[in-house]
């Protein structure tokens, strides 16, 4: 009887135990499920673009160290036209007393242990220029360095600029690809209809499916394109490669052209690779001086306060100054050797320069026409996108009534995404280019897109 009162006990728990267990996993199947984090979309113009590659490029962010040498070199250089000053204390402990002989007799001059201090001050006074020459060339190369950051800040601008087209411009692929998708699927569809009343045959299928399956791997074809436009935009931002990223898109009226001979002579004086160069060859210039005087005298100034403590002497401490002149009568020749080297250098930069300002040449020529040939296809693409949308339409219809083949209707979809992919690559050809040929010229983006934005909002 107890046994039986035992089981039913037991019974009564396990099942007990299972309903709140199922009541529990019911409830925690009601309660709503944190959902992951969605990633924030980042929204961009080109000038809040252009910021951001000012403040994180990483390109620009590798080459600042670099003015900060430079201008702590110019610190070094200058230290030789300042006072020098030391300072020095010292103890001294001797195994024996400093002493003199008198005969028989022994005198002291020291003490055995003593504590001596002093400083010194030393001032160059004239050195043939060598001192000033080299400080005006560090200031030089400051401004050299002035300059190649600025080439850097451009060069990382245009390149944001290109991959900020490049994104827009694989978007229009997407949308070209989709509208080709969705014509033939609609163009299949009439088919397959046609063909079920008997109004066409079975041959008509199978060139509408291979054109659609074609349609549709040029779709995927296009999204991946853009996730890697995308990704590249990214690191351009330093920004994580994932970011989602939406950029907007700016009208812009077709560029005005400047002549070449113009674009030329604007480019030689803003473009800072050129005025790098140049303060290069007036550092280089200035080195070659102060190379010269190495050997040269240099007349300097001396003095300072030591302090003994001997009680043997009359004066325990003494101040001191001297004016003097020391110079290096034959070093073998490497003085001589170092200049001449400069020299050779000089000659180097002068050429590089001419280097520089012909590739610029060349630069400004190949934007320059680029975005001419551009132009004009635009004018031509734009021509032609009403007019094959249209050709579409008629062949569809003349289909439909049995006036037109299969093949005419593949051909005109193909003629009409062809138009629509030579109207948005010409489009952003004209874009990056002009951007290019601004660059060319020495031109301030950063002032230009901003100003296109501005005036683009204006008209909106």
């Amino acid at each position: 009887m107890k046994q039986n009162r035992r089981n039913a006990i037991l019974a009564a728990l396990v099942f007990a135990g299972a309903f709140f267990a199922a009541d529990m996993a019911l409830a925690a199947d009601a309660a709503p499920q944190p959902q992951p984090p969605q990633k924030e979309v980042q929204v961009l113009t080109i000038s809040q673009g252009i910021a951001m590659v000012l403040h994180d490029s990483r390109l620009i962010r590798v080459a600042l160290p670099g003015k900060d040498m430079a201008f702590q070199d110019s610190m070094m250089a200058r230290s030789a036209l300042l006072p020098h000053f030391q300072a020095a204390a010292s103890q001294t402990f001797n195994r024996y007393a400093s002493a003199v002989k008198f005969g028989s007799t022994t005198a002291g001059t020291a003490d055995k242990n003593y504590y001596s201090y002093g400083f010194d001050v030393y001032q160059t006074l004239f050195d043939f220029g060598k001192s000033l020459s080299q400080y005006q060339a560090s200031k030089e190369l400051v401004k050299a360095s002035d300059a190649h950051i600025d080439s850097i800040k451009r060069l990382a601008i245009l390149e944001f600029i290109v991959a900020y087209f490049d994104l827009l411009e694989a978007e229009k692929m997407i949308v070209v690809a989709e509208k080709e998708v969705e014509s033939l699927a609609s163009y299949l569809n009439d088919v397959e209809h046609l063909y079920e009343h008997g109004s066409a045959v079975k041959n008509d299928l199978l060139p509408a499916q291979v054109r659609l399956a074609d349609a549709k791997q040029k779709l995927i074809a296009a999204r991946s394109a853009r996730e890697i436009a995308a990704a590249r935009l990214n690191d351009i931002l330093a920004l994580p490669l994932r970011q989602k990223v939406v950029v907007r898109d700016m009208e812009m009226k077709p560029p005005e052209i400047p002549e070449m001979e113009e674009a030329w002579s604007i480019a030689v004086k803003e473009r800072p690779e050129v005025v790098f160069y140049e303060d290069q060859i007036r550092a280089s210039a200035l080195s070659v001086r102060s190379k010269a005087a190495e050997n040269l005298p240099t007349i300097y100034a001396d003095g300072g306060y030591a302090y003994t403590k001997n009680q043997y002497e009359v004066h325990q401490d003494n101040a001191y100054i001297a004016l003097g002149a020391k110079v290096n009568l034959y070093d073998g020749g490497n003085a001589q050797a170092d200049m001449f080297k400069e020299r050779a250098r000089q000659r180097q930069l002068r050429e590089e320069k001419n280097k520089v300002t012909e590739d610029i040449k060349f630069e400004i020529e190949d934007s320059y026409l680029t975005l001419k040939d551009a132009r004009e296809k635009v004018v031509v693409a734009r021509d032609v996108l009403s007019q094959a949308a249209e050709n579409v339409r008629f062949y569809r219809a003349k289909y439909a009534a049995g006036a037109a083949n299969t093949t005419e209707v593949l051909e005109a979809i193909t003629l009409e995404t062809k138009a629509q992919t030579n109207y948005f690559e010409s489009d952003y050809e004209v874009k990056r280019s002009y951007a290019k040929l601004m660059y060319s010229m020495g031109i301030d983006l950063t002032l230009l897109y901003e100003t296109m934005e501005k005036t683009h909002e204006h008209v909106k």
